[in-house]
């Protein structure tokens, strides 16, 4: 099933040599040729990003496509300089090199986000949990708020 993103989330162990099952739930979503080219980055809020090749491919030439400028080459620098090709083993597992695991402060367990494209964020769970999680009833009542809010549902007459 390729539907040009990923949906759902799913949360996996990390065993002690760094490798992680890649979730069922979106292995069904790559297909064949790409579960052998993935690419693993650093991400914004101490995050991992895990590419498939031509989601990875789009995003580096978008990123070449902007402005040369300081910011633009320090993000270009830093971005290949913390990138990785990772692929599914036999069993697939993916590894995830230490020094990617020590900065997403991912340790025993690592929760899979969809995010751009054919793109995944993995996030420590707690990390994760503490900044968009649903702990108490309140956040529930402002997800509500702001996700059935008239723009949302369509009424052209509220400004933002």
């Amino acid at each position: 099933m390729n539907l040009g993103f990923f949906i759902g989330q799913a949360k996996t162990a990390i065993d002690e040599k760094g490798r992680t099952s890649f979730p069922k739930e979106f292995r069904r979503q790559l297909s064949i040729s790409e579960e052998e080219g993935l690419v693993l980055s650093i991400g914004p809020e101490r995050t991992l990003i895990l590419y498939e090749l031509p989601e990875f491919q789009k995003f580096m030439t978008d990123l070449n496509a902007r402005p040369k400028n300081r910011k633009t080459e320090a993000l270009r620098s830093t971005i290949q300089g913390h990138t990785s090709f990772v692929s599914l083993d036999g069993q697939n597992r993916v590894l995830l090199p230490k020094k990617f695991l020590d900065y997403a402060q991912i340790e025993s367990e690592v929760l899979f986000i969809p995010h751009v494209g054919k793109s995944l964020k993995l996030w420590n769970p707690s990390i994760y949990e503490s900044l968009y999680g649903f702990a108490k009833p309140e956040d529930f009542e402002n997800f509500d708020d702001e996700f059935f809010s008239d723009i949302w549902m369509g009424d052209s007459n509220e400004k933002g």
